[in-house]
């Protein structure tokens, strides 16, 4: 909104008409991005359980709230300083290189397409490799179970302890808490009574020791745990070609669902390489990443349906370029405010709240790169050499 009202001040329309027009030209594009997000909210909660069901009706009431607030609150806002004459311009922050940007950004498609594939496929010939070890508790079954002890215990003492109770391949680490402190975290492929002989050899270490967690998913319940997350992320992106189709027309779904593939498949990737364990609260950011991709999306893809409509006899591949330049500042300044608020949950949250943040933060870097360089390219392959009509 505030982009729009800016470039209608921009060409010389008084306040008032400034601001009626940003927010009537926005109503669209803010309509369209969250109407997926929130399909995106309305399939995990569907898909998902107990905190992951919270997480939907949280990031649900949020989109209501916040498009309340954004469409009326702020308007009647604007208008009231508008009409008390309070509002004399409107001087918004904007990236200097960015201001009347006209990059030529079409013309780096390819190597944007190179750079996507080596970047998917060197993660996921990693991923692969890993097999199972990608999949957290919630995937596999088995138990997690978290020590603090004390003094701290070294980890190939710890190993050796579990391999001589029958896991010589259990995952240990040192984790970090909240507070700063670290503690054990023991992965075994077991539950029940199993699990407990595993938690109980290693409470034979010297050094007093205090149990924090012991989570127990039985393999059934992992192995069905990871089919839900499967069908939530493919019915969201189904959910979003219907959409979009009937919003736009097929060939931007098509776009957007490139996007948001390439967005999930990296993100995973990535995620995965860094050592980091897929779990039901990452299947939550994964879609929390599919809403905000499409979100940047359809941003651009927005403003080309309103620029196909002004630009008649020009081809597709420059109105898409010309929409994406008039879009770029808005689209680099959104993800740098998200991005910062991630940030302070990198460095401030710990143990799964750190993890929800680590795949948010590669997914919004990669979903902002995509909504530009994958997007809007795939859609162009409809329309080859095609003049606008």
């Amino acid at each position: 909104i505030f982009e729009r009202m800016r470039e209608e001040w921009k060409v010389g329309k008084s306040i008032s008409g400034s601001i009626n027009a940003g927010y009537n030209k926005a109503f669209s594009t803010i309509l369209d991005a969250n109407v997926t997000t929130l399909l995106t909210a309305i399939i995990l909660f569907w898909q998902g359980s107990g905190p992951i069901r919270g997480f939907a009706v949280t990031l649900s009431a949020g989109i209501l709230v916040s498009m309340f607030v954004v469409l009326i609150m702020t308007r009647l806002f604007f208008n009231s300083l508008a009409d008390a004459n309070a509002l004399k311009s409107l001087k918004m922050l904007s990236i200097p290189f960015l201001r009347d940007a006209r990059f030529n950004i079409m013309a780096g498609r390819k190597i944007a397409a190179i750079l996507s594939i080596l970047l998917i496929g060197v993660s996921w010939s990693i991923f692969i490799g890993k097999g199972e070890q990608n999949f957290g508790v919630d995937f596999t079954g088995g138990s997690v179970i978290s020590y603090s002890f004390e003094e701290k215990q070294d980890i190939e003492t710890v190993r050796s302890v579990l391999t001589d109770a029958g896991y010589p391949n259990a995952n240990i680490a040192y984790e970090s808490a909240l507070d700063g402190s670290e503690f054990l975290e023991v992965k075994v492929g077991a539950s029940g009574a199993e699990a407990e002989a595993a938690l109980n050899s290693v409470k034979t270490l010297s050094g007093n020791y205090l149990d924090i967690q012991n989570d127990s998913v039985g393999s059934q319940v992992g192995s069905e745990l990871k089919s839900r997350g499967l069908k939530a992320i493919i019915f969201a992106l189904l959910g979003i070609i219907i959409y979009i189709s009937l919003r736009f027309e097929f060939a931007f779904a098509i776009g957007a669902i490139a996007a948001l593939a390439h967005d999930v498949l990296i993100t995973v990737g990535i995620f995965c390489l860094l050592g980091n364990e897929l779990s039901m609260p990452i299947i939550a950011a994964l879609l929390t990443i599919v809403g905000y991709s499409v979100n940047d999306t359809i941003v651009v893809f927005d403003r080309i349906r309103e620029d196909l409509q002004m630009n008649k006899g020009q081809s597709y591949k420059d109105v898409a370029n010309l929409a994406i330049n008039r879009t770029l500042s808005r689209t680099v300044l959104t993800s740098l405010t998200t991005l910062l608020t991630v940030i302070m949950l990198l460095v401030f949250g710990g143990g799964a709240v750190q993890d929800f943040a680590l795949a948010l933060f590669i997914g919004i870097l990669v979903g902002t790169y995509s909504s530009i360089f994958v997007a809007t390219p795939v859609m162009l392959l409809w329309h080859k050499k095609e003049k606008v009509s």
